[in-house]
């Protein structure tokens, strides 16, 4: 794939910036439309180097290495620029058959999540923008919003949009006048949809905290179903789903034991997008099998209260459990 082979080459060159190095492939693995603008901005605004980096790291000069990093984190070699260059007109050849596109209408339509009450996350506002466009063509009749931050949020109304405050397109779903709803992550914290009922991920965040949060804008009190319907979106061969293929094994006990997956595993999305999928099994196998609050407190041990600095009597402990926090 181009865009890994571009990650590579920038992995290669740039020392650290895990999230640089990758940022191409966090894109395009929400949508074609998100990869495409990434990569012909990248092209717009990077500059241009002849050469490989000197390795200033290597030669034990630090100092000179961290201003390289500074100066040209963002920047191509002609073999980059080249790779960027065939991604681009590969997406832009395809961008009108975008796979997700046709997932979320079924699952609205034949699924009924649009009957339930929707909202569809993603990580970034030009794959939000992108697929309310889509669905303004094929669902005429709906009004849908976009929830973000930096002023864009608004209401799609009769294929028209208007800019809207985020106060009001949430009174509107708790009133039951909006059904659709599009948020980035950017805006989803305090934002509570007990009345939706499903949820479509359309990307699936490096950060596996930022999942929890989604699922919980409406699974938690108050929900008016009994039930909440979840859909997580990833394009087959891509890094979600090879990450998706090397935790699949220990998935279930990781959530069992931790009650989410851990942040830690980000960086087994990042060793995975630059090849490293050895490294990748290797964070994987560190994660442990038994809770740390249970390895520290799995025996009871004697404590020698003799040495203790104060014990409290009954009457104290009373004083003391009785003050407020």
């Amino acid at each position: 794939m181009l865009a890994e082979e571009f990650c590579r080459s920038l992995g290669q060159r740039l020392k650290g910036s895990g999230f640089l190095k990758t940022l191409l492939l966090r894109r395009v693995g929400s949508t074609i439309q998100a990869g495409r603008l990434t990569a012909q901005k990248m092209l717009d605004s990077w500059q241009n180097i002849d050469a490989p980096l000197f390795d200033a790291e290597s030669e034990g000069d630090e100092e000179f290495a961290a201003e390289i990093a500074a100066g040209t984190s963002r920047s191509l070699t002609p073999t980059e620029r080249q790779l960027l260059d065939r991604f681009v007109q590969s997406l832009e050849a395809n961008q009108e058959r975008d796979p997700k596109y046709a997932v979320v209408l079924d699952c609205l339509r034949r699924q009924r999540c649009l009957e339930r009450g929707c909202i569809i996350f993603s990580q970034y506002h030009d794959s939000v923008r992108w697929l309310a466009e889509q669905l303004v063509s094929d669902l005429p009749d709906e009004r849908l919003a976009i929830y973000a931050g930096a002023g864009k949020s608004g209401i799609f109304e009769h294929g028209r949009f208007r800019r809207a405050q985020r106060e009001e397109i949430k009174a509107q779903v708790k009133r039951g006048e909006l059904h659709l709803l599009l948020g980035t992550d950017a805006a989803s914290e305090g934002l509570n949809r007990q009345r939706l009922g499903s949820l479509i991920n359309l990307d699936l965040p490096w950060n596996p905290t930022r999942l929890e949060q989604r699922k919980g804008r409406i699974q938690r009190i108050g929900q008016m179903h009994d039930t909440v319907f979840v859909y997580d979106m990833r394009y087959v061969g891509s890094v979600e789903d090879r990450v998706h293929d090397l935790l699949s094994e220990r998935l279930e006990d990781v959530y069992t034991l931790f009650g989410q997956v851990p942040d830690v595993l980000e960086d087994v999305w990042i060793e995975v997008a630059i090849g490293e999928n050895e490294r990748a099994k290797q964070l994987i196998d560190e994660v442990p099998r038994q809770h740390p609050f249970d390895i520290r407190y799995e025996r009871i041990e004697k404590i020698d209260w003799e040495r203790c600095a104060r014990v409290l009597d009954d009457a104290a402990k009373r004083e003391a459990l009785s003050q407020g926090w």
